[in-house]
């Protein structure tokens, strides 16, 4: 068998035993590094790092001005890349996810955590990901029904073809994160993928016309990181604030980590949200 389908098949085995890793461990750690941080005035943008994207990582961070709190989530990322990666933070504050050696965390496992330790609404940036307009990280006044503030720009956001719905990609998010707390509780959603609809919601996202047979996508039969989240959020009546940009306030490459990390796989090519 060749390496790359064993390392995938150990990553596949090794994930639910580290997604509870993280929910047990990670939640505590990261409300205590919050606590250090000065979110008086701004949110924070999180930074999910993965193994072998420095070279991607360190024109993201140059962009992001001095005053914006960041913090790094290395996902994955080994001993070895560790240094490099702090030498070229800038001082800002990073943390090494509970994952087994080898793996990392789906992405909506990262920001399930999220929702969970942070104190109040943050910003989500890839490390590919670059931001020319900086009013991007202004604080946001939410209005009304408002969850999420997405790049009112193709390539940031999936129209399902059938509904006219728009679901925001995760390349750059403005999370309102009481609403998505209120997701959980009230619904029982979080931000993991889904393959099929859970039942207690089924009803509901039928009156938006989002199903088993109508995935937010159309192209995969599945609900990506954050989009099961976001169909209850439209099925209960709630909104997506666009956040307008210039055409060169920013650009996302995409697909780099897995391109780097699962051998055979395009940054060019189609991406299915984090991967496996």
């Amino acid at each position: 068998m060749q390496p790359e389908i064993v390392a995938r098949i150990y990553r596949r085995c090794v994930r639910p035993l580290d997604r509870a890793r993280i929910r047990r461990r990670d939640g505590a750690r990261l409300e205590a590094l919050l606590a250090g941080a000065d979110l008086r005035r701004r949110p924070p943008v999180f930074v999910v790092v993965m193994p072998k994207t420095l070279g991607w990582l360190v024109p993201c961070l140059k962009l992001i001005p001095a005053e914006v709190p960041v913090v790094l989530l290395l996902n994955g990322v080994p001993r070895r890349e560790i240094p490099e990666i702090e030498a070229e933070s800038g001082g800002r504050p990073l943390m090494s996810l509970s994952v087994s050696p080898g793996a990392w965390a789906r992405h909506g496992t990262v920001l399930d955590l999220l929702v969970s330790a942070c104190a109040g609404d943050f910003f989500l940036l890839d490390h590919d990901c670059y931001v020319f307009d900086a009013s991007l990280f202004d604080p946001i006044e939410w209005q009304g029904d408002e969850f999420l503030g997405g790049v009112d720009r193709q390539g940031f956001f999936t129209i399902n073809e059938r509904t006219g719905l728009r679901f925001p990609r995760t390349h750059f998010l403005a999370v309102r994160r009481d609403r998505l707390l209120r997701l959980r509780e009230e619904h029982g959603v979080g931000c993991e993928k889904a393959s099929k609809t859970p039942h207690a919601v089924a009803t509901l996202l039928a009156e938006v016309g989002i199903g088993d047979d109508n995935f937010p996508p159309a192209r995969m039969p599945f609900y990506d990181t954050l989009q099961l989240a976001m169909a209850v959020a439209f099925a209960c009546g709630w909104t997506v604030r666009d956040l307008p940009v210039e055409a060169r306030g920013i650009s996302h490459v995409g697909g780099t980590a897995r391109s780097l990390n699962q051998p055979g796989l395009s940054a060019t090519g189609p991406v299915a949200g984090d991967g496996e």
